[in-house]
């Protein structure tokens, strides 16, 4: 009897353990995914550039001084969770 009763109880705790209960987390939608490419390019001190998302396309539009510059900003923006192509439209002189 003792050893059900144990064996109940180390099913119930390994079950509670499990990942089975756990939600998949839901995509941004297209103005949080918008603000977090925001966040991202301003971290890395890149301003003027316009960002636009839809259903996981965000384009990226502006000007920035450098390829390097354009090449982080692409990168900030294809980082974010949910972003599935990123749109380069960032004029570099």
């Amino acid at each position: 009897m003792k050893n059900l009763i144990l064996t109940l109880a180390m099913t119930a705790a390994l079950v509670g353990c499990s990942n089975w209960n756990r939600a998949t987390p839901a995509p941004l939608d297209n103005a949080a995914t918008t603000a977090e490419v925001k966040k991202n390019l301003l971290s890395d001190s890149l301003t003027g550039i316009d960002v636009d998302t839809r259903d996981g396309v965000v384009t990226l539009s502006g000007h920035l001084p450098t390829r390097d510059a354009r090449r982080t900003a692409v990168h900030d923006a294809s980082k974010v969770k949910g972003v599935h192509r990123v749109v380069d439209n960032i004029a570099v002189p």
